[in-house]
Protein backbone atom coordinates (compact mmCIF):
# COMPACT_ATOMS: atom_id res chain seq x y z
CA UNK A 1 0.00 0.00 0.00
CA UNK A 2 1.11 3.44 -0.48
CA UNK A 3 0.10 6.69 1.17
CA UNK A 4 -1.02 10.04 -0.74
CA UNK A 5 -0.61 13.56 0.37
CA UNK A 6 -2.95 16.01 -1.74
CA UNK A 7 -2.59 19.93 -0.71
CA UNK A 8 -4.59 22.57 -0.73
CA UNK A 9 -3.92 23.69 -4.45
CA UNK A 10 -5.12 19.78 -5.26
CA UNK A 11 -8.01 20.37 -3.64
CA UNK A 12 -9.17 23.61 -4.41
CA UNK A 13 -11.59 23.21 -7.11
CA UNK A 14 -13.25 20.69 -9.30
CA UNK A 15 -10.84 20.49 -11.82
CA UNK A 16 -7.79 19.58 -10.04
CA UNK A 17 -10.09 17.05 -7.92
CA UNK A 18 -10.44 15.39 -11.73
CA UNK A 19 -6.67 15.34 -11.23
CA UNK A 20 -6.63 13.88 -7.62
CA UNK A 21 -9.05 11.01 -8.59
CA UNK A 22 -6.52 10.24 -11.41
CA UNK A 23 -3.67 9.64 -9.18
CA UNK A 24 -5.45 7.79 -6.84
CA UNK A 25 -7.05 5.47 -9.68
CA UNK A 26 -3.52 4.56 -10.73
CA UNK A 27 -2.36 4.29 -7.29
CA UNK A 28 -4.97 1.91 -6.39
CA UNK A 29 -4.00 0.07 -10.23
CA UNK A 30 -0.82 -0.60 -9.05
CA UNK A 31 -0.66 -0.61 -4.93
CA UNK A 32 -4.45 -2.14 -4.20
CA UNK A 33 -4.76 -0.25 -1.02
CA UNK A 34 -4.20 3.77 -1.29
CA UNK A 35 -4.18 5.78 2.23
CA UNK A 36 -4.93 9.58 1.22
CA UNK A 37 -4.14 11.90 3.02
CA UNK A 38 -5.96 15.33 2.58
CA UNK A 39 -5.37 19.57 3.43
CA UNK A 40 -7.79 22.32 3.40
CA UNK A 41 -9.10 23.70 0.17
CA UNK A 42 -7.01 26.15 -1.40
CA UNK A 43 -5.39 29.55 0.52
CA UNK A 44 -6.29 32.10 2.36
CA UNK A 45 -9.09 33.97 0.81
CA UNK A 46 -10.66 30.75 -0.47
CA UNK A 47 -14.17 29.76 1.52
CA UNK A 48 -12.25 26.39 3.13
CA UNK A 49 -9.00 27.33 3.69
CA UNK A 50 -7.67 27.41 7.07
CA UNK A 51 -6.86 30.82 7.45
CA UNK A 52 -10.03 32.06 6.10
CA UNK A 53 -12.15 29.81 8.62
CA UNK A 54 -9.96 31.02 11.92
CA UNK A 55 -10.75 34.70 10.55
CA UNK A 56 -14.19 34.07 11.77
CA UNK A 57 -13.78 34.17 15.27
CA UNK A 58 -11.49 36.92 17.61
CA UNK A 59 -8.65 34.98 18.59
CA UNK A 60 -5.45 35.86 20.86
CA UNK A 61 -3.70 32.43 20.73
CA UNK A 62 -4.22 28.85 20.94
CA UNK A 63 -6.95 27.37 21.86
CA UNK A 64 -9.82 24.57 21.91
CA UNK A 65 -12.21 26.80 19.77
CA UNK A 66 -9.31 27.17 17.20
CA UNK A 67 -8.16 23.96 16.68
CA UNK A 68 -11.62 22.66 16.30
CA UNK A 69 -12.11 25.06 13.32
CA UNK A 70 -8.99 24.72 12.28
CA UNK A 71 -9.20 21.01 12.05
CA UNK A 72 -12.88 22.16 9.80
CA UNK A 73 -10.83 22.85 6.55
CA UNK A 74 -9.39 19.40 6.58
CA UNK A 75 -12.80 17.67 7.00
CA UNK A 76 -14.55 19.32 4.70
CA UNK A 77 -11.75 18.47 2.20
CA UNK A 78 -12.04 14.89 3.01
CA UNK A 79 -15.83 14.38 3.05
CA UNK A 80 -16.16 15.80 -0.46
CA UNK A 81 -13.01 13.81 -2.05
CA UNK A 82 -14.41 10.56 -0.28
CA UNK A 83 -17.90 11.38 -1.95
CA UNK A 84 -16.29 12.16 -5.16
CA UNK A 85 -13.64 8.36 -5.05
CA UNK A 86 -17.44 6.63 -4.25
CA UNK A 87 -19.58 8.43 -7.38
CA UNK A 88 -16.33 7.67 -9.51
CA UNK A 89 -17.25 4.01 -8.14
CA UNK A 90 -14.10 3.58 -6.39
CA UNK A 91 -14.70 1.83 -2.83
CA UNK A 92 -13.25 4.36 -0.51
CA UNK A 93 -14.33 5.26 3.50
CA UNK A 94 -13.01 8.15 5.77
CA UNK A 95 -11.77 8.27 8.58
CA UNK A 96 -11.39 10.73 11.21
CA UNK A 97 -10.82 11.73 14.74
CA UNK A 98 -10.44 8.80 17.39
CA UNK A 99 -10.82 5.79 14.28
CA UNK A 100 -7.98 8.10 12.31
CA UNK A 101 -6.11 7.19 14.80
CA UNK A 102 -3.17 10.23 15.66
CA UNK A 103 -3.93 10.70 19.47
CA UNK A 104 -1.22 13.71 20.81
CA UNK A 105 -1.18 16.15 24.02
CA UNK A 106 -3.24 19.13 24.35
CA UNK A 107 -0.71 21.45 23.32
CA UNK A 108 -3.50 23.21 20.55
CA UNK A 109 -1.78 24.75 17.82
CA UNK A 110 1.30 22.82 17.52
CA UNK A 111 0.51 19.44 19.18
CA UNK A 112 3.12 16.42 19.76
CA UNK A 113 2.31 12.99 18.41
CA UNK A 114 1.99 10.67 21.42
CA UNK A 115 0.92 7.30 19.74
CA UNK A 116 -0.74 5.79 16.53
CA UNK A 117 -3.35 3.36 16.50
CA UNK A 118 -3.93 1.58 13.14
CA UNK A 119 -6.10 -0.85 14.61
CA UNK A 120 -9.33 1.21 12.47
CA UNK A 121 -7.50 1.71 9.16
CA UNK A 122 -6.28 -2.02 8.58
CA UNK A 123 -10.01 -2.95 9.65
CA UNK A 124 -11.26 -0.43 7.26
CA UNK A 125 -8.64 -1.74 4.15
CA UNK A 126 -10.55 -5.22 4.35
CA UNK A 127 -13.35 -3.72 3.02
CA UNK A 128 -12.03 -0.97 0.60
CA UNK A 129 -9.23 0.32 -1.51
CA UNK A 130 -8.94 3.52 -0.30
CA UNK A 131 -8.77 5.46 2.74
CA UNK A 132 -9.59 9.42 2.76
CA UNK A 133 -7.94 10.78 6.32
CA UNK A 134 -8.05 14.49 6.99
CA UNK A 135 -4.36 16.23 7.83
CA UNK A 136 -3.08 18.25 10.13
CA UNK A 137 -5.32 16.92 13.03
CA UNK A 138 -5.19 14.53 15.98
CA UNK A 139 -7.34 13.84 19.33
CA UNK A 140 -6.01 14.88 22.53
CA UNK A 141 -5.70 11.65 24.78
CA UNK A 142 -6.34 13.58 27.87
CA UNK A 143 -9.47 15.75 26.80
CA UNK A 144 -11.01 13.72 23.54
CA UNK A 145 -11.04 17.20 21.68
CA UNK A 146 -9.06 18.17 18.26
CA UNK A 147 -5.97 18.70 17.75
CA UNK A 148 -3.93 20.58 15.30
CA UNK A 149 -0.01 19.82 14.41
CA UNK A 150 1.52 23.36 13.17
CA UNK A 151 1.34 24.90 10.33
CA UNK A 152 1.92 21.96 7.22
CA UNK A 153 0.73 19.28 9.75
CA UNK A 154 -0.64 17.57 7.03
CA UNK A 155 2.89 16.89 5.70
CA UNK A 156 3.21 15.20 9.21
CA UNK A 157 0.32 13.38 9.34
CA UNK A 158 1.32 11.60 6.39
CA UNK A 159 4.64 10.89 7.06
CA UNK A 160 4.05 9.13 10.20
CA UNK A 161 1.40 6.88 8.65
CA UNK A 162 3.70 5.55 6.09
CA UNK A 163 5.56 4.59 8.38
CA UNK A 164 3.45 3.02 10.74
CA UNK A 165 0.92 1.49 8.36
CA UNK A 166 4.64 0.33 6.25
CA UNK A 167 3.62 1.97 3.07
CA UNK A 168 5.65 1.43 0.11
CA UNK A 169 6.28 5.21 -0.36
CA UNK A 170 4.96 8.52 0.86
CA UNK A 171 3.91 10.59 -2.14
CA UNK A 172 3.32 14.20 -1.94
CA UNK A 173 1.72 16.15 -4.81
CA UNK A 174 2.87 19.72 -5.71
CA UNK A 175 2.27 22.69 -8.06
CA UNK A 176 5.82 21.86 -9.51
CA UNK A 177 7.59 18.46 -10.61
CA UNK A 178 9.62 18.07 -7.84
CA UNK A 179 12.03 19.11 -6.13
CA UNK A 180 14.27 21.75 -8.26
CA UNK A 181 17.31 23.18 -8.07
CA UNK A 182 16.28 26.90 -7.10
CA UNK A 183 12.38 28.23 -6.70
CA UNK A 184 10.66 27.70 -10.50
CA UNK A 185 8.98 30.74 -9.45
CA UNK A 186 11.46 33.21 -9.37
CA UNK A 187 13.88 31.94 -11.62
CA UNK A 188 13.94 30.67 -15.21
CA UNK A 189 16.88 28.05 -15.27
CA UNK A 190 15.80 25.35 -12.87
CA UNK A 191 16.38 21.64 -12.87
CA UNK A 192 14.60 18.81 -11.18
CA UNK A 193 16.21 16.72 -9.07
CA UNK A 194 15.62 13.44 -9.27
CA UNK A 195 16.83 12.18 -6.01
CA UNK A 196 18.31 13.11 -2.61
CA UNK A 197 19.15 12.41 1.04
CA UNK A 198 17.18 12.64 3.58
CA UNK A 199 20.22 15.12 4.80
CA UNK A 200 20.02 16.77 1.47
CA UNK A 201 15.97 17.59 1.76
CA UNK A 202 16.84 18.87 5.07
CA UNK A 203 19.21 21.31 3.90
CA UNK A 204 16.86 22.41 0.65
CA UNK A 205 13.86 23.44 3.06
CA UNK A 206 16.43 25.13 5.40
CA UNK A 207 16.14 27.57 2.38
CA UNK A 208 13.33 29.89 0.95
CA UNK A 209 11.22 27.08 -0.21
CA UNK A 210 9.69 24.46 2.05
CA UNK A 211 8.64 21.76 -0.11
CA UNK A 212 7.61 19.74 2.74
CA UNK A 213 7.20 20.52 6.19
CA UNK A 214 10.16 20.39 8.36
CA UNK A 215 9.14 17.67 10.69
CA UNK A 216 7.61 15.61 8.67
CA UNK A 217 11.14 16.00 6.49
CA UNK A 218 12.82 14.93 10.24
CA UNK A 219 10.36 12.07 11.24
CA UNK A 220 10.85 10.64 7.61
CA UNK A 221 14.61 10.98 8.08
CA UNK A 222 14.87 9.09 11.92
CA UNK A 223 12.36 6.22 10.41
CA UNK A 224 13.65 5.94 6.97
CA UNK A 225 10.14 6.72 5.45
CA UNK A 226 10.57 6.67 1.24
CA UNK A 227 9.14 10.04 -0.26
CA UNK A 228 8.31 11.01 -3.66
CA UNK A 229 7.86 14.46 -4.26
CA UNK A 230 5.85 15.06 -7.95
CA UNK A 231 3.39 16.96 -9.89
CA UNK A 232 -0.44 16.86 -9.62
CA UNK A 233 -0.16 18.31 -13.27
CA UNK A 234 2.23 15.78 -15.06
CA UNK A 235 1.99 12.25 -14.90
CA UNK A 236 5.78 12.14 -14.24
CA UNK A 237 8.26 10.59 -11.67
CA UNK A 238 9.58 13.41 -9.65
CA UNK A 239 12.28 13.53 -6.65
CA UNK A 240 12.84 10.29 -4.45
CA UNK A 241 14.10 11.12 -1.18
CA UNK A 242 15.74 7.87 0.86
CA UNK A 243 18.58 7.00 2.31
Amino acid sequence: MIVQKFGGIAMQDHQNRKLVLARIKKAISIHQKVLVVVSAMGRRGQHYATDTLLDLIPSSGNSVETDLLSACGELISASVLCSELKEAGILATLLYGKSAGIMTNNAYGDAQIEKVETTSITAAFQQVNCIVVPGFQGLSEETQTFTTLGRGGSDLTAVVYGHYLNADVVEFYKNVPGVMTSDPFREKNVQLISSMTYEELQHKINGPVEVIQKRAAKFAALHNVPLHIRSLYEDKEGTFVFN
